[in-house]
C-alpha cells in the first residue's frame, strides 16, 4: 500500500511538472524570451548556465547538508514551493518589464530563474533520495519509464496550448500567460509530494561539515569506479545537451524566428520525446539503461552535425527534424540520469553522490558560457566539432558502466 501510494505521489507530480517545464522550456521558451528582451547569444550562454550549471554545482553544498538527515521529504517541499515563489515572481517581472532597460529586465529575470533552478537542485537532492529508497528495484525500473511517457503526454498537450499563447497573445502577455500557468501547475503539483510515505533510513550520527565532505569526494570517486566512470559520461554527453538551447539561436540566424516558428520547435521536439519514451519502455528491459545511453552518444553525435548541413543548406522545413531528434535526445537523458545514479548508489550515500556528481559535472556547469563566447567571436563551427567528437569518446566510459538493472 504504501509503495502504491509512493507510486502515485511521483506520477502526480511528473504530469504536472510536465505542464510547468512546458511552459518554461530552457532550450525554445526561455532562449526565444530572452531574444526578444534583446538578449544574444551570449546572454543564452548565461540562461543556459543558471538553468543548466549552477543548480548540479549547488547541489554539492545541498548534499552535504541533506547527507546525514533521516528525513527528507520536510527539505523536498521546501524546495518546491520555493520554486513556485520564483515563478510567480517571474511572472510579474515579465508583466512590467516595458518599465526596465534591457539591463535590469536581464538581471531581474536571472536573479529569479537562478532562485527557481538552485531551489530545484535543493529539492532534487532529496527527490533522487526517496524516489531510491520508496521501491523495490523492478517497480523503480517501471516508474522511471512510465514516469517519462506520461510527462511527454502532458508536455504534448501544454505544447499545443503553448503554441497557440505564443501565436495569438502579444508580447510580453504570452510569455506572463504561461508563466503564471506554469506557477499554478507547479503548486497543484507539490500536492503530490504531501502524499508521500518516506521510508526513514539512519545516515551518519553525525551532520558533516561542508568541509568534511569535500575531503571526502576523492576516496569516494577513487573507490567507486562506477560513480567515476558517470562523472566522466556525463561529462562528455553533457556537451550535446548544453548545445540544445543553441539550435534555437542557430535558426534564428538561419530563419525568421517567428512565435509561430517557436511553436512548431517546440510541438516537434516533443513529438520525438514522446515517440522515444515508448521505445525506451521496450528496450530497457532487455538492454538496461545503460543501453539508452549507447543511443544518447549516438544522438549527440549525429545532432550538431545535422544542425549545420540542414540550417546551412535547407528550408526551414528540413530543420525540425533536428528539433525531433533533440526531442529524443531530452527523453533519452531524462530516463538515464536519475535511474542510473538511483542504481550505482545505496540509500545511504544516494544524497551525497548525487552532490558529487553534480560538482563534478564541470562540461554542463562551464560551457554554456564559454559556447555563448565562442559563437560570437568564431561561430557555430568550432563548437559544433565539439559537440560531434565528445559523445563518441563517452561510448567507451558508458561501456564500463555496471548498472545491477542493466540485463545480461
Amino acid at each position: 500500500m504504501k509503495q502504491r501510494l509512493n507510486y502515485f505521489a511521483f506520477m502526480w507530480h511528473a504530469i504536472l511538472l510536465s505542464i510547468t517545464a512546458t511552459f518554461t522550456e530552457v532550450n525554445t521558451i526561455l532562449p526565444a524570451m530572452i531574444i526578444k528582451v534583446g538578449g544574444n547569444e551570449f546572454h543564452i550562454g548565461i540562461l543556459t548556465s543558471i538553468m543548466v550549471g549552477i543548480p548540479l554545482i549547488s547541489q554539492l553544498l545541498f548534499a552535504g547538508f541533506l547527507h546525514s538527515r533521516p528525513r527528507k521529504k520536510p527539505y523536498l517541499i521546501l524546495g518546491i514551493n520555493l520554486r513556485v515563489v520564483a515563478l510567480g515572481l517571474i511572472s510579474l517581472t515579465i508583466l512590467s518589464i516595458p518599465r526596465f532597460t534591457l539591463t535590469q529586465a536581464l538581471l531581474l529575470i536571472y536573479g529569479e530563474l537562478l532562485l527557481f533552478t538552485v531551489s530545484g537542485a535543493f529539492a532534487g537532492v532529496s527527490y533522487i533520495d526517496i524516489i531510491g529508497k520508496s521501491f523495490t528495484p523492478d517497480v523503480r525500473q517501471s516508474l522511471f519509464l512510465n514516469k517519462q511517457v506520461i510527462s511527454s503526454s502532458g508536455i504534448l498537450v501544454s505544447a499545443l496550448i503553448t503554441r497557440e499563447i505564443l501565436k495569438r497573445v502579444g508580447y510580453p502577455d504570452n510569455y506572463f500567460t504561461l508563466f503564471i500557468a506554469a506557477t499554478i501547475a507547479l503548486f497543484v503539483a507539490s500536492a503530490g509530494f504531501y502524499m508521500l510515505r518516506e521510508t526513514v533510513v539512519t545516515g551518519d550520527s553525525e551532520q558533516p561539515t561542508l568541509l568534511a565532505t569535500l575531503k571526502s569526494i576523492p576516496d569516494r570517486i577513487k573507490a567507486d569506479s562506477n560513480l567515476r566512470y558517470y562523472i566522466i559520461v556525463a561529462n562528455l554527453l553533457g556537451v550535446g545537451l548544453v548545445l540544445l538551447p543553441f539550435y534555437v539561436s542557430f535558426a534564428k540566424a538561419q530563419y525568421t524566428l517567428e512565435p509561430k516558428l517557436i511553436g512548431n520547435l517546440l510541438l516537434i521536439q516533443i513529438g520525438g520525446m514522446i515517440i522515444s519514451s515508448f521505445l525506451w519502455k521496450r528496450l530497457v528491459p532487455k538492454h538496461g539503461f545503460k543501453g539508452i545511453l549507447y543511443i544518447l552518444s549516438v544522438l549527440g553525435a549525429v545532432l550538431p552535425f545535422l544542425a549545420f548541413m540542414f540550417g546551412t543548406f535547407l528550408p526551414v522545413s528540413a530543420y525540425l527534424a533536428v528539433f525531433f531528434l533533440s526531442g529524443m535526445m531530452l527523453s533519452a537523458q531524462r530516463v538515464t540520469a536519475e535511474a542510473v545514479l538511483v542504481e550505482i548508489s545505496s540509500d545511504k550515500d544516494r544524497a551525497l553522490y548525487s552532490g558529487i556528481l553534480g560538482t563534478f559535472n564541470l562540461t554542463v556547469a562551464l560551457l554554456p558560457f564559454i559556447a555563448g563566447a565562442l559563437i560570437s567571436r568564431f561561430g557555430y563551427v568550432p563548437l559544433f566539432t565539439i559537440a560531434v567528437i565528445s559523445p563518441l569518446i563517452g561510448n567507451r566510459f558508458i561501456s564500463k558502466l555496471n548498472c545491477p538493472v542493466d540485463k545480461k
